[in-house]
């Protein structure tokens, strides 16, 4: 039967006007699809009032009552500290990152970065934390996995412009203080049939599946990394490390630091075609050592030295088979390898003899190293021409020490990143998702590493690790109330623990 004409007015979407005897009545429902049916059907879901032509819409006691109840005043619950700490961290770089990409996408990447470095969080449950952080009150306020599989495609679509934002990180460095070093790339597990990138190869735990490889620099000045590419997984690493040299323009900043099983005649003639500066550390049983100058009784009146976190660092160079080598002595190092190798004496014998200890005296607390630093070199001469020939070359001898003992720092990042971010198996299904990935994962790190430098400043890192600052941060959270955001009650030991690393919670 059709409804009467004055009655028309009060119709509104997902509601339903049903005649019951005398009487008009105005329900809610809502439109559900029905799988077993493979229809949509139609559902009721209360009473919303009555309806009669002399006083119109009569709302129902019920619905009226629970209008009143939403209408009371609300208490919103939402962590506040993770937010307060990444952003405060990252307070420069989430500032530029707007400077090359539109607000809204920059946003939802910054959501997602600090997702990934506070609860390592797949695509799939992002939109879980965003809602339940305080991020989702300062930057967008509604975030899905659909949404961030597309903001990922879309910085992985632009690698210009993540290469310019990296770039921007570096500018306010001066220009002799832009000092990186290069380290050979990691490796990451993917799973994926659908990635033309991912291909089996070579990684020290001889796991030959599938895998990505990860190119880093890391800033030896900033104590972080400041840029990344993603490399096939068959690929070998000395041509990437130039095309990463290409495109960030640094060549005269660039040192590559290798590890000891690097070395060999094809890789150095690759590294010199490449015009590569490079750091690379030679095994002690290697014919290209000279021991002969520690062998001599009074070695210590020819040799020059230098001091390396309290310890005396002797050194000497010299040039075989056309490499320039430079030999160090840690006599503090020697002493503990000494001792270490005479107590297996008895219980290794089979490996370890009193001649055999004879044969490897002078080799003892050494660190022997090929080096190339041409580029480094030129340029730290223009400051150093006033110097004496002695002293400029005990000083560049310094540096490619304390340059190589930074390799440390570096492996640490990486065992970082696959440790902490959980990011050493990879199930993605598009490059470009996956190169957007990498960055969030990229931006992440150099938020745990600003974290872990603040740790090592304030004298921390024996006591605290980042991991435990950010769970300590989840337990910060602000309520509600009345349309008002109030911090929760923050203990003083917590709060001395934060004005410690400079982050501020009294607001």
């Amino acid at each position: 039967m059709p409804l009467p004409d004055w009655i028309l007015p009060f119709k509104e979407p997902h509601t339903e006007i049903k005649q019951i005897k005398n009487g008009f009545y105005k329900y809610q429902v809502a439109y559900v699809y029905n799988k077993e049916k493979k229809k949509t059907e139609k559902k009721t879901i209360r009473l919303l009032g009555k309806i009669t032509e002399q006083q119109g819409f009569v709302p129902s006691a019920k619905d009226e009552l629970r209008r009143k109840g939403d209408e009371l005043p609300q208490v919103d619950i939402k962590i506040f500290g993770v937010f307060n700490l990444f952003s405060e961290l990252m307070k420069e770089e989430c500032a530029s990152l707007k400077g090359f990409f539109a607000d809204d996408a920059a946003e939802i990447m910054l959501s997602f970065s600090m997702m990934r470095w506070a609860y390592q969080t797949p695509i799939k449950r992002a939109g879980y934390y965003h809602m339940h952080d305080y991020c989702s009150e300062h930057w967008l306020a509604s975030m899905s996995d659909r949404i961030v599989s597309a903001t990922l495609k879309y910085f992985g679509e632009n690698r210009e412009k993540t290469v310019g934002w990296m770039k921007s990180l570096l500018s306010e460095l001066p220009g002799d203080e832009r000092n990186f070093v290069l380290l050979d790339s990691t490796h990451a597990l993917s799973a994926s049939d659908n990635l033309a990138v991912n291909a089996k190869g070579y990684n020290p735990t001889f796991d030959f599946e599938k895998q990505i490889r990860l190119m880093y620099l890391f800033s030896a000045q900033m104590k972080q990394p400041v840029y990344y590419r993603l490399i096939n997984g068959n690929i070998t690493d000395v041509k990437s490390m130039a095309l990463c040299v290409k495109e960030m323009e640094i060549p005269d900043n660039v040192v590559f630091i290798a590890d000891k099983g690097f070395f060999s005649k094809k890789n150095i003639a690759m590294m010199e075609e490449e015009k590569l500066s490079y750091i690379i550390p030679l095994h002690r049983n290697s014919p290209f050592i000279d021991y002969s100058p520690l062998e001599k009784s009074g070695f210590k009146k020819q040799t020059r030295y230098f001091i390396f976190q309290g310890r005396v660092i002797w050194h000497y160079s010299y040039e075989n088979g056309g490499y320039k080598i430079i030999v160090f002595l840690d006599e503090a190092l020697k002493i503990n390898e000494e001792k270490d190798y005479l107590s297996r004496l008895e219980s290794h014998p089979e490996t370890h003899s009193k001649d055999k200890f004879d044969e490897r005296l002078h080799r003892f607390g050494t660190l022997a190293i090929i080096q190339n630093m041409k580029n480094v070199t030129e340029r730290d001469n223009k400051k150093n021409r006033r110097k004496k020939k002695a002293e400029t070359d005990e000083a560049f001898e310094q540096t490619v020490y304390e340059s190589y003992k930074q390799r440390n720092e570096i492996e640490a990042m990486f065992d970082s990143y696959k440790n902490f971010l959980k990011a050493d198996v990879s199930y993605m299904q598009n490059r470009y998702v996956m190169e957007g990935w990498l960055f969030a994962n990229f931006f992440a790190m150099i938020a745990y590493y600003k974290l872990y430098v603040r740790l090592r400043q304030a004298g921390l890192l024996s006591k605290y690790s980042p991991k435990d600052i950010i769970e300590f941060s989840k337990a910060i959270y602000k309520m509600k109330i009345k349309g008002v955001w109030h911090r929760s009650e923050i203990t003083q030991k917590a709060k001395e623990l934060f004005a410690k690393i400079g982050i501020d919670y009294l607001t």
